[in-house]
């Protein structure tokens, strides 16, 4: 049962402001935290200003106290997203399901969860809407603790490398180095570097960023969608890419199909999913994996209805951070408690590490082994 609830200003990894809820429950006090994307999918719910955020409390906290914590997603699309926000909503879903699983929200997903998620984790990333967003690495080690250790050396190694050089542009808001050379040159790096370790390494293009009028517009190229495709089939050969993300801009379906068909790697839906049920139902047979953000869609209830049609349709989820992230370590136990086999939650940065942390402490406690992917 709500007995209180509280919301507080916070900060993210943006140093932006967002929110914290608090439930007082009589088991306890549980909080949930709203992380928000630089780049996002249009399909993604919308965010409240802060400035607004106190009065939607005033409005609606009265609808959630003396409730079950069992039913406060039920009030939430009762209400509407749109009018609390998807900030607030996340949020609060969240500390839901915390007060729900008294803290424990793997078992409280899935009590006979085995399966720990590889962290895949973003070592290189660029700054801007024309080239690919994320170079990210995966350990193939087989507890977590030496998988988050090898990403980290890899990271400190390609650091190191930037330092030396004086190609570095220090760090992104993901923790992720920032060279001064283009794409190729960064995959070359990447590739060369991951050789000296049990690691494979993937891309999210976030394609949408350069999408407009009906063209790529790339490293001062312009390329229509067949031509695009092929340089993408040339990039995973080329650098033996296990993991491609957002190869295509977020509607064209057919794209993205094609190309699963044509490879054999992960081939992931973020943008054009955006975690959305209905989203998912129309990328049956056309991705084989999709990025599961709850802030996205808004409750934590319709993140598990996209996750429950992708399993029935053998798609892969791979929970995911955003930039601007916080402390919660929310995502560590729904990546544990769907079985996901990879979680994006980067590399370096506390509001990063501290859900690798819960993914250690849930490996601790119980007979883990890590995912098939």
């Amino acid at each position: 049962m709500i007995k209180d609830i509280y919301i507080e200003k916070i900060y993210n990894s943006r140093k932006e402001p967002t929110i914290k809820v608090i439930l007082e429950t009589e088991y306890g006090i549980y909080c949930g935290e709203a992380p928000s994307g630089a780049s996002k999918s249009s399909y993604e719910v919308k965010y409240k200003p802060i400035s607004q955020i106190n009065k939607i409390y005033q409005k609606y906290v009265n609808f959630f106290l003396n409730k079950s914590e069992n039913i406060v997603d039920k009030k939430i699309h009762q209400i509407g997203i749109n009018k609390l926000g998807g900030n607030f909503s996340i949020a609060l879903s969240i500390a839901a399901l915390k007060a729900r699983s008294k803290g424990n929200v793997w078992k409280f997903l899935n009590p006979n969860a085995r399966f720990m998620p590889f962290p895949l984790g973003n070592v290189m990333g660029q700054w801007n809407k024309k080239s690919i967003q994320e170079f990210l690495v995966c350990s193939k080690e087989k507890s977590i603790e030496k998988c988050i250790k090898e990403n980290s050396e890899i990271h400190i190694e390609i650091g190191n490398y930037l330092k030396k050089k004086r190609l570095s542009k220090g760090l992104n808001y993901e923790g992720a180095w920032i060279p001064k050379f283009n794409d190729i040159k960064a995959l070359d790096l990447l590739s060369r570097v991951t050789d000296n370790y049990n690691s494979r390494i993937g891309i999210d293009i976030a394609a949408s960023g350069f999408y407009k009028n009906k063209k790529y517009h790339y490293q001062g190229k312009k390329y229509d969608k067949g031509d695009w495709l092929e340089f993408i089939k040339d990039l995973i050969k080329t650098y033996k890419l296990f993991y491609v993300e957002d190869p295509f801009h977020e509607n064209d379906f057919e794209s993205f199909e094609e190309l699963k068909r044509k490879t054999k790697c992960l081939i992931v839906g973020d943008d054009l999913i955006a975690t959305n049920p209905d989203r998912i139902k129309k990328a049956i047979k056309k991705i084989n994996s999709v990025i599961i953000k709850p802030n996205q869609v808004g409750t934590v209830s319709k993140t598990l209805e996209t996750v429950k049609i992708a399993n029935k349709n053998k798609i892969k989820c791979i929970v995911s951070h955003r930039s601007g992230e916080t402390f919660d370590t929310f995502i560590a136990d729904l990546a544990v408690g769907i079985n996901a086999p990879l979680i994006k939650c980067g590399i370096y940065g506390r509001e990063r590490f501290v859900k690798l942390e819960r993914l250690i402490k849930i490996w601790d406690s119980g007979n883990f082994r890590m995912a098939r992917i």
